[in-house]
């Protein structure tokens, strides 16, 4: 299956019940399990020897003490340059947009068909390892039984008990659970190139006040409706073209931890269009949404799904 197929369906994998956690993790991320969820809780298919696609890639059992993991590099865009032919990959909310954009796409299709055409050669290797081996935030490669194919990822979560790991697939910005059998580590010559997929904040514009609650945020009735509209808007189904963005990256602020983006679609400001059909609320100051989350960013899990610096590490990125 191609590249481009996995970059559409990937945004339509089973949202989860919110966590208990939740609440705690600031970002307003509902749909993305947090680290006190329960495999159980969800029901997980955990019987993986009666089930077809995990034996075709799992025969052989090895014992592994040390294994290399090698950091992947994020991608950096330059502030107030414009990007077209951008992707929205995946988002979360207005304030958790992932995109691609253009600049590596070559490079990217040709490491993905590498880096599958390896892993398959060597279907067996590392197939049946103890979860002890991986950390949480480690990059490794999964194996998707949707999909067939390997893709670069990062561990979230790990239920040992259940043999389950949480991860991201970090080229894209979906995430899912997956049994340890599809897990792989990652190679050195396939960390070379960045991760393609890049979190932002969409500027200047807020959450409406939800009528029932009162709450301003993305979680409310209100807020996910905003969501889903924006999803119906970016994201295309797999019969229909890729639908092209153009992108503006402003500049990186102190006081919240992803970029805010200007984006336009076909021409019209993303934000005035979202104001305009009556989901969102236009803003001059971004700034506001700091006081809707205070501690977006704080949340161990945040750090991982959205490559969140520390201060340190945003002082001399803003150098």
């Amino acid at each position: 299956m191609s590249n481009n197929i996995f970059l559409k369906n990937s945004n339509e994998f089973k949202k989860p019940s919110p966590s208990p956690l939740t609440e705690f993790a600031d970002s307003g991320v509902a749909s993305r399990f947090t680290p006190l969820s329960s495999a159980n809780n969800r029901k997980l298919n955990t019987n993986h020897d009666d089930d077809d696609d995990y034996q075709s890639i799992s025969t052989e059992y090895h014992s592994v003490s040390s294994i290399s993991k090698p950091e992947l590099r994020y991608k950096t865009c330059v502030p107030y340059m414009q990007y077209s032919n951008c992707l929205i990959t995946y988002l979360d909310h207005p304030s958790a947009i992932f995109i691609q954009i253009g600049q590596d796409g070559e490079r990217f299709q040709q490491m993905h068909q590498d880096l599958n055409r390896y892993y398959m050669d060597n279907i067996n290797s590392y197939s049946n390892i103890s979860t002890n081996i991986f950390n949480i935030g480690d990059f490794c490669v999964a194996y998707s039984t949707r999909y067939f194919e390997f893709f670069r990822a990062r561990i979230l979560n790990i239920d040992h008990a259940n043999q389950q790991f949480l991860i991201i697939y970090v080229d894209f910005g979906n995430s899912e659970w997956v049994h340890i059998k599809s897990i792989r580590p990652l190679h050195t010559e396939f960390a070379e190139l960045e991760i393609q997929c890049i979190p932002v904040t969409l500027s200047h514009i807020l959450p409406k006040k939800d009528s029932k609650t009162g709450s301003i945020e993305w979680n409310t009735a209100t807020g996910k409706e905003c969501t889903r509209r924006l999803r119906r808007l970016l994201i295309k189904p797999e019969s229909e073209p890729f639908l092209f963005v153009s992108v503006i990256f402003l500049s990186n602020e102190m006081w919240w931890p992803l970029p805010f983006v200007d984006i336009k679609v076909d021409g019209q400001d993303l934000a005035e269009i979202l104001h305009n059909d009556g989901f969102a609320r236009l803003t001059r100051n971004n700034k506001e949404l700091r006081m809707i989350y205070p501690n977006f960013g704080n949340h161990p899990n945040e750090h991982l799904i959205f490559n969140i610096q520390s201060s340190k590490q945003i002082q001399n990125r803003c150098r």
